[in-house]
């Protein structure tokens, strides 16, 4: 009998021993910085101030910011597990998740349906012209997937357009030379080829008779919406503020953020408020991505339609 108390008295020493080992080892994992990771442009603004302005900090949230060129790589950074956390657009989430089950939406913080832009050369007038031009794109960026959805809803067909794959700093150059007929992007983007180019281009279309409004999304891996969900509460908080206080602060946010992105304040100004920012994800933001979806899937650049479902919705 004594003999079967002391195993029994080891084995609960020893299962204690773990557990606190365990709990220390999650409070540990806990207190290292999050991961973020987001370009430094205008659809990635709340990011910039809550940094500028340390909303993150005063929320008792630590962040480790990588920034990247394009919401595409912040995706793929999720995908590869060198990100926690990441902002994109509708289309780099949807291929994330479509790709990998450890990318998950947590909610919303901006979009409208003028987000993106296609600027073509002056003698490009008509939408049907597109059909044999070659147009600079972003391959895999939210840009992407809303010209894919409007060529397909324009009646254009896809195949004989020749999408010349661009990094966006490339654009203005590319059309000022000739080697693109016409561009699309969100801001600022279209607004630097019409600074270079001025009246040798013109926008020949936005994609907003598709009434979609393009989310901007915050996304993050399985596991930090498992192990760390007082911090991604932390996270929407602080981006709360830092949407609240662009509302609030148009001039300060402008010089804020134009700091960041080199734009004039001018064309800062313009390119901010061109897009609503609210944080959260509603029934119009559901509607919207699963247009996005179901575009993609049909020209074969998803195999599935993920789960997007968000964590965190409108309040």
């Amino acid at each position: 009998m004594k003999y079967y108390l002391k195993n029994l008295f080891l084995i609960g020493l020893i299962g204690m021993v773990l557990a606190g080992s365990f709990l220390a080892s999650s409070a540990q994992a806990a207190k290292k910085p999050l991961q973020l990771v987001y370009p430094n442009k205008v659809c990635y603004e709340p990011f910039i101030i809550a940094e500028a302005k340390g909303f993150f900090a005063a929320e008792g949230l630590e962040v480790d910011v990588k920034l990247v060129g394009g919401g595409i790589l912040a995706a793929e950074s999720l995908m590869t597990g060198a990100a926690d956390v990441a902002a994109m657009g509708d289309a780099p989430f949807l291929i994330a998740a479509s790709r990998s089950e450890r990318v998950r939406l947590l909610t919303g913080y901006a979009g409208g349906s003028k987000m993106h832009r296609l600027i073509s050369r002056r003698g490009l007038i008509d939408v049907k012209q597109l059909e044999g031009a070659r147009v600079g794109i972003q391959m895999g960026s939210s840009t992407y997937g809303a010209l894919l959805a409007w060529s397909k809803y324009a009646g254009l067909d896809v195949k004989k357009i020749e999408f010349v794959p661009l990094s966006p700093l490339d654009m203005p150059q590319a059309m000022q030379t000739g080697q693109i007929d016409a561009m699309a992007g969100s801001e600022p983007w279209p607004s630097n080829v019409e600074a270079l180019c001025a009246d040798s281009v013109h926008e020949l279309t936005d994609f907003s008779a598709l009434n979609n409004s393009f989310p901007l999304v915050v996304a993050s891996s399985k596991q930090t919406l498992s192990e760390r969900k007082e911090d991604l509460d932390s996270l929407i908080r602080g981006l709360q503020r830092a949407v609240a206080f662009m509302h609030e602060n148009p001039d300060e946010t402008v010089r804020i953020v134009a700091a960041v992105t080199g734009l004039p304040e001018e064309q800062q100004r313009k390119c901010t408020y061109r897009l609503n920012w609210q944080i959260g994800f509603d029934e119009n933001d559901s509607s919207s991505m699963a247009m996005t979806a179901s575009y993609l899937k049909s020209l074969g650049k998803i195999e599935m339609i993920p789960e997007f479902s968000a964590a965190f919705r409108k309040r």
